[in-house]
């Protein structure tokens, strides 16, 4: 099992100092190995729509050069053989260069050592810090150019401003290093550290996150304990230990039984302090140490809102699960829900579409974080051995739980009348279809993509909707 604990750090103002200056070496470390990966990925490519005749093509000594052909194992590898040998011993010869690419991480991982010999302000800083900084950079540039399991890509990285870069990865601490009131980390020392809580017994530390925020500093300790299986359990749901709810913006979420939980509107109701201090921002002069502390006084005020939403997060979701095993919830599409609607036009002119409403449901469905409250409650299933089920939202607020009738409604409607004489919420409508989908109380006859069905007459148990059904 793998867990993620972190504590408030009481550094020196001497400790502080140094913290920063690493913080700044890691940066300046990081865009340059960025840019030399930029530097070899632009150099290898031609324009499409360029003349080969006419491109300008860098020559292959230019390409590869400053990159050694081989690097030379100095010490004996950790991972052991069956017979108890290292797998690569001192001595070894490994390529740099396969198939034309350039094993980036291998090189600039060995490069290092060249670093702190040109740039003796480097040698402060512990090498574990350095080789994530390394590892940082290959993952930024292996996720733009390797496509994922679905075929995207993550965007382009960027380099990293004097303010986006605020952390630093011991990645290889140890439970040695924790004491009873401090922290001893590498190249810093001893660290006063807040324990709110005790690192569980049978737990090994990992490795050690270093962050700079509003407040101040924190840890994150990675800690594992191999012995306790991640396996999750599978819970057979049942009527009697399962509940199903429904999120939205009108109630935050919405139980099968009734009962509901209010949206706190956290950014909502900070936005008048937060406007206040922006509009005192504005008139100061830049670089003034007024608007310095006005800069800190609304990251604080954002630190605040997110961490009141991740309270209410982690609070709600406890709740729930002390109710019921398994939780059934709307397999949703968040992200569709907050994009800029398409522009229209009309004889070749813009016409309203509607962004200016749809910027404050935006808003509004961004300050809920449905999305993130779903991640937290996996979480919490997987720590309590229960289960979050996602289920196909299709249709169910468009027909009626009780005798399973299209009842169509657009999103301003927000009661369920039908001609049976079910009468109740909107929400919990839908969460009750959700459970009854989740259950396989009632199933669907999906009609063909493009073809709408007419069908209304349905057999019991049995949820029929047609492709034009939201």
């Amino acid at each position: 099992m793998k867990l993620g604990y972190r504590y408030k750090l009481k550094p020196t103002t001497k400790q502080k100092a140094t913290l920063i200056e690493w913080l700044n070496l890691c940066r300046r470390q990081y865009n340059y190995r960025l840019a030399e990966r930029f530097r070899w990925w632009e150099s290898t490519r031609t324009p499409i729509n360029a003349c080969p005749l006419t491109a300008s093509i860098v020559p292959v000594e230019t390409i590869y050069q400053n990159i050694p052909e081989y690097r030379v194992q100095v010490r004996d590898g950790r991972k052991l053989d069956k017979n108890g040998q290292p797998i690569t011993k001192k001595g070894d010869k490994h390529p740099n260069i396969i198939d034309g690419y350039v094993q980036w991480l291998t090189v600039q991982l060995a490069d290092l050592k060249n670093t702190k010999k040109l740039f003796p302000e480097y040698k402060s800083v512990h090498s574990q810090v350095f080789q994530d900084v390394i590892g940082r950079v290959e993952t930024a540039f292996s996720n733009f150019i390797k496509p994922d399991k679905n075929g995207n890509r993550a965007g382009k990285p960027k380099f990293k401003g004097l303010h986006y870069y605020k952390s630093f990865t011991y990645s290889q601490l140890k439970n040695k290093h924790i004491q009873s009131k401090h922290i001893n980390l590498p190249g810093i020392g001893n660290v006063e550290v807040i324990f709110h809580r005790p690192i569980p017994t049978g737990f090994i530390v990992k490795l050690g996150t270093i962050k700079l925020e509003a407040d101040g500093w924190y840890i994150s300790l990675s800690l594992e304990d191999k012995s306790i299986p991640q396996e999750d359990e599978e819970i057979r749901p049942t009527i009697e230990n399962s509940i199903a709810i429904d999120v939205g913006l009108e109630r935050f979420l919405t139980r099968d039984d009734g009962s509901y939980v209010e949206i706190p509107r956290f950014l909502r109701k900070s936005a008048g302090r937060m406007s206040r201090l922006q509009h005192r921002k504005s008139k100061l002069p830049n670089g003034s140490k007024d608007k310095q502390k006005l800069y800190t006084a609304i990251a604080k005020l954002h630190q605040k809102i997110a961490r009141q939403r991740l309270n209410f997060h982690f609070t709600t979701a406890y709740k729930l699960f002390d109710k019921a095993d398994v939780i059934f919830v709307e397999d949703l599409k968040l992200k569709n829900l907050i994009r800029r609607n398409k522009p229209k036009t009309e004889n070749g002119n813009f016409i309203p579409n509607g962004q200016s409403s749809s910027s404050g449901m935006n808003k509004s469905w961004l300050d809920a974080a449905h999305g993130a409250f779903i991640q937290i409650l996996q979480w919490v299933a997987w720590k309590l051995s229960k289960s979050v089920v996602k289920v196909d939202s299709w249709g169910t607020s468009q027909f009626c739980h009780a005798c399973l009738n299209k009842v169509p409604k657009t999103l301003s409607d927000r009661w369920h009348s039908c001609d049976c004489g079910a009468e109740i919420n909107r929400d919990e409508n839908s969460a009750i279809l959700v459970k009854s989908v989740g259950l396989g109380l009632a199933l669907r006859k999906t009609a063909p993509r493009g073809k709408s069905s007419s069908a209304t007459q349905l057999s019991t148990g049995v949820l029929c909707a047609d492709a034009n059904a939201s």
